[in-house]
């Protein structure tokens, strides 16, 4: 008996090593660090051009330092300096290990993208929270609660992306007709998102990684997270209303002026998009009971959609010259907007990593520098297929890069010592299942605004997978894990760097006029985020100890 305790003792010490650090090790963490500050603030380069080959009135070049390059250039340093290996970390980065599968990830995110952002295009999400303004917008603190709830209904069955893409013009038009403040109703919005994100496997590409990373199914995840959301939702609608009734009026003289009919542009495809959507989500709760891969159940939808939007906008532009030419013609297939008329700073994705500036606008000319066989192929999709050209220029194509860079540079950095001592560090403050989640959910709620929440979890991940956590119990193990998610969803609801759709946020509202600093922005969410944090951990905890 005492030789078998010394054999175990002998085995935790062995698993508990640490490797030794040396100049590699450092260097890739620099480098880590340098990425997210460089996403969180990037910079702009300026390149000049020599005046005989500056075509027209270009003045210089800009290289952005942003989430798409920075990582590849952190790689790149990293290779030159064979502090990393093509074969093993880069590749690891790719095909995953240990149960992580970047590329699964990134197909799943941009197949959901696809589905929900064509969804949105047809004018559905437009037209619902259009008609709740126009039902409840007399009552001003009972529209902010409204467009709480109507923000965690679409958040819960699209992302919180696609919400802030959708709600944030909508609620600066009803801001600018009725005269009242829009920054209640922005945050309320914003942080309504967020915090409904973490209800469903699909809602953020943070649960994506997490849930993929450690087996866990459709259901199973929105068994575990379904209470814990409706706790922090709950918790964040009542401080936000406390804090909003100096702000908001009690009645408002609402005349918006715009009917909700007209916002909804494509109605069969809003049909058939919605149903699409459900049986995508049906799909996944039941794709655990047969072994499938998530991304395999999602891309078939995503590609489905695709084909549709592709067949109903040659239809309708064919419709459209036929129209044109027949002048007895009475009646003209409904055609879809115009991507030109989109604002495409609507969505991260439409940001360029060359610009190029005029002399006197200063603005990206970047479409001359495109080649004649693409622009004519640009041309040809905006006239016949303005959907799905829309709907391209909105996908999230910045979180390609960035994933797939992100996961190399942390697999660096768990093969050069980091990720060890940070799971060593997690199981010496989680002892037990209660502490686990509330040190865990604490801890990466505040790292989600050092390091933004992607590049959080993907660490976290790692670290909590690592052999030097597994000796800790199941639950313990377990109750960190979803602590994990909640911290990388509510973390994004204290300051905008916490996650992408906070930049973009401030981005959309900067664009209508809405001012909202960083500091602006805390002042608001600081005293959300700790009853929030507090009232989901307390449920989860207590679902941990209740169900073995």
């Amino acid at each position: 008996m005492d030789t078998t305790s010394e054999v175990v003792s002998d085995g935790d010490k062995n698993a508990e090593q640490l490797p030794p650090l040396d100049w590699r090790s450092w260097l890739t963490l620099a480098l880590f660090l340098a990425v997210t500050a460089f996403v969180v603030r990037p910079i702009h380069i300026p390149i000049p051009v020599p005046e005989a080959v500056r075509p027209l009135k270009w003045r210089k070049a800009r290289i952005s330092m942003d989430l798409k390059l920075a990582p590849w250039v952190a790689i790149c340093v990293l290779l030159a300096t064979t502090a990393i290996r093509i074969q093993s970390e880069v590749r690891r980065g790719f095909v995953g290990s240990d149960g992580i599968e970047p590329y699964g990830i990134v197909i799943l995110i941009v197949s959901l993208a696809y589905i929900c952002i064509s969804l949105d295009q047809s004018g559905v999400l437009s037209y619902i929270a259009m008609h709740v303004t126009r039902k409840w917008g007399k009552n001003g603190r009972l529209l902010l609660l409204c467009f709480y709830a109507l923000s965690a209904v679409m958040a819960v069955l699209t992302s919180n992306d696609v919400v802030v893409l959708c709600l944030t013009p909508i609620i600066c038009i009803f801001s600018d007709v009725t005269g009242v403040d829009a920054e209640p109703f922005l945050i309320s919005m914003f942080v309504s998102a967020n915090t409904a994100s973490m209800a469903l496997y699909i809602g953020n590409p943070t649960n994506i990684v997490v849930a993929q990373a450690n087996d866990i199914s459709f259901l199973l995840y929105s068994a575990w997270m379904a209470l814990p959301f409706l706790g922090a939702a709950i918790a964040g609608s009542v401080v936000l209303y406390l804090m909003s009734l100096h702000a908001i009026p009690r009645s408002i003289a609402v005349d918006v002026g715009i009917n909700p009919r007209s916002m909804l542009v494509r109605p069969r495809q809003a049909i058939f998009g919605s149903a699409v959507l459900a049986l995508c989500l049906v799909a996944l709760s039941v794709s655990s009971f047969f072994g499938v891969a998530v991304w395999m159940v999602t891309l078939p939808f995503g590609v489905l959609m695709l084909v549709v939007d592709i067949a109903v906008d040659l239809c309708s532009t064919a419709c459209r010259t036929e129209a044109k030419h027949t002048s007895d013609s009475s009646t003209v297939a409904e055609v879809p907007p115009e991507p030109e008329k989109l604002q495409p700073a609507f969505s991260s994705a439409v940001v360029s990593t060359l610009c190029l500036e005029t002399a006197d606008q200063g603005k990206c000319e970047n479409i001359r520098t495109i080649p004649r066989l693409i622009l004519g192929l640009q041309t040809f999709m905006k006239q016949r297929l303005p959907t799905v050209t829309a709907v391209l220029f909105r996908l999230p194509y910045n979180i390609v890069p960035f994933s797939f860079g992100m996961f190399i540079i942390v697999e660096s950095l768990s093969e050069l010592g980091w990720t060890p001592r940070l799971s060593w560090l997690l199981k010496r403050v989680c002892p037990s299942v209660i502490p686990a989640v509330f040190v865990v959910g604490l801890m990466t709620s505040l790292a989600c605004n050092v390091l933004n929440n992607l590049p959080m979890t993907i660490l976290f991940t790692r670290a909590l997978k690592h052999p030097i956590f597994a000796q800790t119990d199941q639950q313990t193990r377990k109750g960190a894990l979803f602590a994990l998610i909640v911290g990388s969803n509510l973390g994004a609801n204290l300051t905008l760097v916490g996650s992408l759709a906070g930049l973009m946020f401030q981005g959309i509202a900067a664009q209508k006029d809405r001012k909202i600093g960083y500091f602006r922005f805390m002042r608001w969410c600081l005293p959300v985020l700790p009853v929030q944090l507090a009232a989901c951990c307390a449920i989860l905890a207590a679902e941990m100890v209740v169900v073995k």
